[in-house]
């Protein structure tokens, strides 16, 4: 009966039918086949949906859209280039670190290379950047954002794993700042190599000191969003409410970039977003429930346990699944299927949960840009009016960076869960 499950679940997935459904409805099968009564459906996907931690979902990405419509988006950019924008590569590196700050406001890479590639690739294309290598650095650093706080993807594994998410969200700092090194180092090392050279005008204290005053109000969002979960002023969800309001208040009053009119568009959106994010949630735990009646995820524990008991080439074995899987399905569907069967194999050799969740994080994050699939460099290549597999092949060293860094975080934990563990 298993085969026959797994079978079902490869075969819808090869016809191309969403992940969603190819899970809930192999599930659905397996359940009717098995004689088990079929009203378990309906109970594990309500349960699946029905968990507190993820209503901080769409106020996280009604947030990061109030945001990008808002002028928010914008002047944070701005206030990056003041700093960096005169340096080798300035451009790009603005693109990155624009990137990752939307991605992570948001909670939606797609979203932040839809957003950011739009302005930013004909920016670097006009700057003398050649346009594959401009399409790259969207493609890679448009994922980089669901690594850190407040972070869809780390709410979602929190919801799976029963790890804290507080606990998530600090070690996803310095886990983001790690691999948001390991691209600005490679992109500077190349933008040298190449001469793509920052802006001529010499640096003015003026500049930045005006570019400062206008994201001024704009910094108070991440300002809210981290600073009240940290000093345990407000939870994940209260957060992101307080961050909506704060995002409507300085869109349409201060900076004025926000009109009515656009404020139902923005809200639309959002709750397609989330309803997308949430039937993904609620057929994985009808997939969980499944796994778990067969007994899946023990019987993967003793398997890969019999393979190596060292918990150096079991995580290594984790990290090329992970990153295999990420080059052919979504972020979401890869949560949702792996964590319930590595988890208990992680618990095994001794690994820390929130640890496991940031490896498996960034994993997905690399998997969004490496081709053939990856959500970020099919629409970075699209923008950016450039062939895919020259995108692809343009993110090389990118992609090697960013192993690097997923290498460091897996076997130099300490960097990353120092805030917990302390020295």
């Amino acid at each position: 009966m298993v085969t026959l499950f797994f079978a079902i679940t490869v075969i819808l997935f090869l016809l191309g039918v969403p992940m969603a459904i190819t899970i809930g409805l192999s599930s659905i099968i397996y359940i009717l086949l098995a004689d088990i009564t079929p009203m378990i459906v309906i109970q594990r996907l309500f349960t699946g949906a029905d968990v507190s931690a993820l209503m901080a979902i769409p106020f996280f990405i009604l947030a990061g859209n109030l945001m990008l419509t808002g002028g928010l988006a914008q002047r944070i950019l701005d206030l990056a280039n003041s700093i960096i924008g005169r340096m080798t590569g300035g451009l790009a590196l603005v693109t990155i670190l624009g990137c990752m700050f939307f991605a992570a406001i948001s909670g939606s890479a797609i979203a932040t290379a839809a957003a950011l590639g739009t302005l930013m690739i004909p920016a670097m294309v006009e700057k003398g950047y050649g346009r594959g290598f401009a399409s790259a650095i969207v493609s890679n650093a448009s994922p980089m954002g669901v690594i850190i706080p407040p972070s869809v993807s780390l709410i979602i594994y929190g919801s799976l794993s029963g790890a804290s998410i507080k606990d998530l969200y600090i070690a996803g700092v310095p886990a983001g700042i790690i691999v948001g090194l390991s691209l600005l180092i490679v992109v500077y090392i190349i933008s040298k190599k190449r001469g793509y050279k920052g802006s001529d005008e010499p640096f003015k204290f003026s500049d930045f000191y005006r570019a400062f005053l206008r994201s001024l109000w704009a910094l108070g969002t991440p300002l809210i969003l981290l600073g009240g979960v940290f000093l345990g002023i407000v939870t994940p969800t209260e957060s992101g409410v307080v961050a909506v309001i704060y995002a409507i208040i300085v869109g349409m009053f201060i900076y004025r970039e926000l009109k009515i009119k656009d404020i139902w568009g923005i809200f639309l959106d959002s709750a397609r977003s989330t309803a997308v994010i949430m039937f993904i949630v609620a057929n994985a735990a009808l997939f969980a429930y499944v796994l778990a009646y067969e007994n899946i995820p023990t019987m993967i524990v003793t398997n890969v346990m019999s393979i190596s008991e060292n918990p150096i080439m079991i995580l290594l074995l984790i990290n090329i699944i992970l990153l295999f899987f990420g080059a052919f399905m979504d972020t979401m569907a890869i949560l949702v299927i792996v964590v319930p069967m590595f988890l208990p194999v992680i618990q095994a050799i001794g690994v820390d949960p929130v640890l496991f969740g940031i490896i498996v994080v960034v994993n997905t994050a690399i998997g969004m840009a490496t081709p053939p699939f990856g959500a970020t460099l099919l629409i970075s290549s699209n923008i950016g009016k450039h062939p895919l597999m020259g995108t692809a092949r343009e993110s090389g060293w990118l992609l090697f960076g960013l192993i690097v860094s997923l290498l460091v975080i897996t076997y130099i934990p300490i960097l990353i869960m120092f805030p917990l563990w302390g020295f």
